[in-house]
């Protein structure tokens, strides 16, 4: 009876020892999922300098041949880099191949919200204005950062304290309106000459419009700079 338990034994250690020995040369035949991981792991945080990305998970079935080069990894031509994207991992060898692994990348910037509750029509001040940060990703509206991107902008419509502005939310403050008459200012060198004019069209700040001279009755581009002034270089 211990005889035939001894060659049991030696039977069944043997068999265990065989399933190791095939599941090591199966991992080094194929790429591991890990390793995959790693390889996107590092590349994003080189990319985005920090770790604010998730990769979705690898399914451990997958066969690929085992690399005997590095992988390299790389956002495919066209692929946004931030939101959901994608990576793509490559083995440049005998046999080659390429896999895409699905990431989601996080972005935080300062972005300008609403200080405090505006009405509709409201002209922005810089004291409507708050930064916040924010994960861009997630602002599908388009946002701004700078201040004076902002302001003298007009709101379409009312907005709650801490909302994120986007552009569509506002719209230029007319500055000049047709048939007004406005300020001429013509510059040169350090010569600075002022006339009288005629708006003939209405205007936002920037905007190249019409102008008359009420004097010489001459018609000509001018840009506009604030409410009822507008400038030309000569």
């Amino acid at each position: 009876m211990r005889k035939h338990y001894s060659h049991y034994l030696i039977a069944y250690t043997v068999g265990v020892l065989l399933s190791i020995s095939t599941a090591t040369a199966q991992a080094a035949k194929y790429q591991s999922s890990t390793s995959i991981k790693q390889v996107v792991n590092n590349f994003l945080s080189i990319q985005n300098n920090s770790k604010h990305f998730k990769i979705s998970k690898i399914d451990k079935r997958l066969r690929l041949k085992s690399c005997s080069n590095n992988l390299k990894a790389n956002f495919p031509q066209y692929a946004q880099q931030i939101g959901r994207t994608t990576v793509e991992v490559q083995c440049n060898s005998s046999k080659p191949w390429k896999i895409l692994i699905t990431v989601y990348i996080k972005k935080y910037m300062n972005v300008l919200t609403a200080k405090h509750s505006l009405p509709s029509g409201s002209t922005l001040q810089a004291s409507d204005l708050k930064v916040s940060l924010q994960d861009v990703s997630q602002i599908s509206g388009g946002y701004f950062t700078n201040v004076d991107q902002m302001t003298h902008m007009v709101l379409r419509r009312a907005i709650k304290p801490g909302r994120i502005f986007s552009p569509a939310m506002l719209k230029p403050k007319r500055l000049v309106n047709q048939g007004d008459e406005v300020m001429v200012l013509a510059e040169t060198g350090n010569l600075s000459i002022r006339v009288k004019g005629k708006a003939l069209m209405n205007g936002f700040l920037g905007q190249r419009i019409r102008v008359k001279n009420v004097n010489s009755r001459r018609v000509f581009q001018a840009t506009v700079v604030s409410n009822g002034l507008v400038k030309v270089n000569m």
